[in-house]
Order: structure tokens, then C-alpha cells, then sequence
């Protein structure tokens, strides 16, 4: 089986969450479709705010792989961090982007604080483009995510039946 996991970071906590679940699939054959920010944190807040105009010009080669993905995957699995408690806005850039119809998923933020309305928000967007949950969770810690968490959730999603 396949699994693509597709993760935004800034910070890098949500990469090395991913990085952690993907290791924990012994039953997929694992790909990584990263979105990770670059430069100083004003740079990286700047982009940000690119992002929040619509302006997605600074990852649109990363966004122009996700077209190429398609079907042959049996599982995505989506991560991205929590910005005042909503996704990024490249969240729903990456989902327009990727055909996830009838497509098994699993998501998971990673947060300082809490993570309850971004999961929502990301459930609902997930579910609107006629995609399956099979699983999601939060990961909290201010300075790191809690990867033992992250292994556990890789675990349960590696155990998951996907068969309808």
C-alpha cells in the first residue's frame, strides 16, 4: 500500500511530526509532499501573509507536484500546524490542489495551545472535497511537538482497515 503524507511547517514541529508518523507505517510505502518555509522568521511571516492575500506564488512548485498526484495512493494523511487556530492558508490551497474524492485520509495539527477549531476547520474542508477520515489528532508542546504521541497515532492509522 501507498501513503502520502503532506505537511506545512515554519517552525519545523509539524515536519518532525511527520517525519515520526511516516516512520511508524510499516504497512505503507511512504512519500513526503513538504511545504516548508525558508529564511527568518520575518521572512517566514511575511510569506505568511502573502498566503493570507491568495498569493501562493512562493510554493507553487510544490503546489504544481500536488496536481500530479493522483489515485494510486491509498491513504493521504495531511499535518499542518495551528495559526491563531485555523490551518494556514495554504491548508486550503494544498487540498484545492490535490484530488482527494473518495480518498482515505488522516489529519493532525500540531499547536502551542489548543488544536480543537483547526482540526474542525480542516475536518470540514476534508470531508467537503468528498474525502473519508479515518483518523486526526493534535499534538501540543510550545517548543516541541510530543512525538511519542505522533508514533502512537502512526501506529493506530498503520493499523486502520482501509478496505470501505
Amino acid at each position: 500500500m501507498k501513503a502520502s503524507i503532506i505537511y506545512f511547517t515554519s517552525l519545523g514541529r509539524t515536519k518532525k511530526t511527520a517525519k515520526v508518523i511516516g516512520s511508524t507505517l510499516t504497512n505503507f510505502e511512504v512519500d513526503y509532499f513538504p511545504f516548508e518555509l525558508q529564511g527568518t522568521f520575518g521572512m517566514k511571516v511575511s510569506i505568511q501573509n502573502q498566503h493570507n492575500k491568495g498569493d501562493f506564488s512562493t510554493i507553487e512548485r510544490e503546489l504544481s507536484e500536488l496536481e500530479n498526484i493522483d489515485q494510486d495512493y491509498d491513504l493521504i494523511i495531511f499535518g499542518m500546524p495551528t495559526y491563531g487556530d485555523n490551518p494556514p492558508s495554504a491548508f486550503y490551497e494544498i487540498v484545492k490542489r490535490v484530488n482527494i474524492k473518495e480518498q482515505k485520509v488522516a489529519i493532525f495539527v500540531t499547536c502551542s495551545i489548543t488544536g480543537k477549531k483547526t482540526l474542525e476547520l480542516m475536518e470540514k474542508t476534508i470531508e467537503d472535497a468528498g474525502a473519508n477520515i479515518i483518523g486526526q489528532a493534535k499534538f501540543k508542546g510550545f517548543f516541541k511537538p510530543k512525538l511519542r504521541k505522533a508514533s502512537q497515532f502512526g501506529h493506530i492509522i498503520n493499523e486502520t482497515p482501509l478496505s470501505s
